[in-house]
């Protein structure tokens, strides 16, 4: 489930995107690719995940993870607005295809850039209203507001994967997420999250 949070913070417009030079386009997950994680606390437990993206399009997509708590499909529906997507509604599926929990997000949660990511550019993430849903529990609650910005682009990041030409953007809210995203694979490569009880890294 989503973290939530009550009260809203005003934050700034969009900022305006920059010249050409200073953009790059953002690739889609590669079907055939099995991308593995390792999950480290900071406490030292690690894990692993492999997620295989089943479909990306403009509108969701579908992915397929096996890790420690078995295998989970994560059902994504969005829009692309403004270089970000816009996150409406996801929904946990197990192995099965039986539904586990669903959330739904209004008017829609500024996710991340999609298609495009440009040197620079900021914007606001509103609160919007998650209600949860799943066979035990029924809730809605007011997202935390923050921001989301991009720090740089072809910033170049090893991960035991290999090397990445990356997107880097820190998305702030209830906790400060750092991500690379692979420019050509459209997948996060290196993920660096600040919570109250310490760091978490997640690395392909």
């Amino acid at each position: 489930m989503l973290g939530l949070a009550s009260g809203a913070v005003a934050v700034a417009g969009p900022t305006a995107p920059q010249a050409a030079s200073d953009c790059v386009a953002i690739g889609t997950p590669k079907p055939a690719v099995t991308y593995v994680y390792q999950h480290t606390e900071s406490r030292g437990q690690v894990t692993e995940v492999a997620t295989i993206w089943e479909s990306v399009t403009a509108t969701g997509s579908r992915a397929r993870t096996s890790g420690p708590r078995g295998v989970t499909v994560q059902v994504n529906e969005h829009q692309i607005v403004d270089d970000v997507a816009i996150l409406a509604k996801t929904t946990k599926l197990d192995a099965k295809g039986t539904v586990i929990d669903t959330t739904t997000l209004r008017p829609g949660l500024v996710s991340d850039p999609a298609v495009r990511g440009c040197a620079g550019r900021s914007w606001p993430i509103p609160s919007v209203t998650a209600s949860y849903q799943s066979t035990k529990t029924n809730a809605s609650a007011p997202t935390p507001a923050g921001t989301l910005r991009i720090v740089a682009i072809r910033e170049r990041v090893t991960v035991p994967a290999g090397t990445f030409d990356t997107v880097r953007y820190i998305r702030t809210s209830q906790s400060t997420d750092e991500y690379w995203k692979s420019i050509e694979h459209g997948v996060v490569v290196k993920h660096i999250a600040t919570l109250p009880m310490g760091k978490v890294t997640e690395v392909l």
